[in-house]
């Protein structure tokens, strides 16, 4: 019965040894699944910040562009009411020629005709 005892003894110690590499063996693979992993983070979260920082970059180079275009619109605006406003006097001017020359055309058909009746 020794015989037998030693010998579940001497196969409970190598099942003992075979759990405890197993049990090693999957910590060790589990850290560099966890590295695998977190390297996999890093990579990602450097790819995002290059990507923000491409992002922020023409963002601000939008707003530059968009500010000068405001700047020319705001600019091109004070033209154009500057430009309507003097059409606006030249169009009175005209107004004010035409009519005035009605009425000078006017006095001097009514002078033809008073002289040609005298």
């Amino acid at each position: 019965m020794s015989s037998k005892n030693d010998k579940e003894n001497d196969v409970l110690g190598k099942l003992d040894k075979v759990a405890d590499t197993l049990e090693s063996a999957s910590s060790q693979l589990s850290g560099v699944v966890s590295q695998q992993q977190l390297d996999l983070v890093k990579e990602r979260i450097v790819t995002c910040e290059s990507d923000l920082s491409s992002f922020k970059q023409g963002l601000e180079i939008l707003a530059r562009r968009s500010a000068a275009h405001a700047s020319d619109a705001d600019m091109a605006d004070t033209c154009m009411k500057e430009t309507l406003e003097a059409l606006e006097r030249d169009f009175a001017g005209i107004r004010a020629l035409t009519l005035s020359s009605f009425a000078i055309s006017t006095i001097a058909i009514m002078g033809l005709i008073i002289y040609a009746v005298f």
